[in-house]
């Protein structure tokens, strides 16, 4: 029913639920993408061809952001957001493959790992 619904492939896992609003456009990592307004940077990335590491993230449940493997980097913000938490909006400029934020990712995976 979900691929129905958001008109995915079922062997894709977008990690946050699909939304229904406006379209809203944006850049990942230079491929620009549209998706429903709410929608989340992760579901937008995954829709762009560019995965997103994710551990705590599906697209059956809402997103919590609790365990931070998604962080990335939004133009002219600051900080790493999760990208299961932060919603699209119109014109924002993301990058996940930041060489700063790939170690700070890789970092909380290995403590992560490290934890079991």
């Amino acid at each position: 029913m979900w691929s129905e619904l958001r008109g995915l492939k079922d062997e894709i896992d977008f990690g946050t639920p699909p939304r229904d609003g406006s379209p809203v456009t944006l850049d990942i990592d230079d491929v620009t993408v549209t998706v429903p307004a709410g929608s989340s940077i992760m579901l937008a990335a995954a829709k762009a061809g560019r995965a997103i590491p994710k551990l705590c993230a599906t697209d059956m449940l809402e997103p919590f952001g609790s365990c931070r493997v998604c962080l990335v980097e939004i133009e002219g913000r600051g900080g790493f957001p999760a990208s299961c938490t932060t919603p699209v909006v119109e014109g924002m400029k993301v990058k996940t493959s930041k060489t700063a934020l790939v170690q700070r990712v890789d970092r909380r995976a290995e403590k992560l790992g490290a934890q079991r």
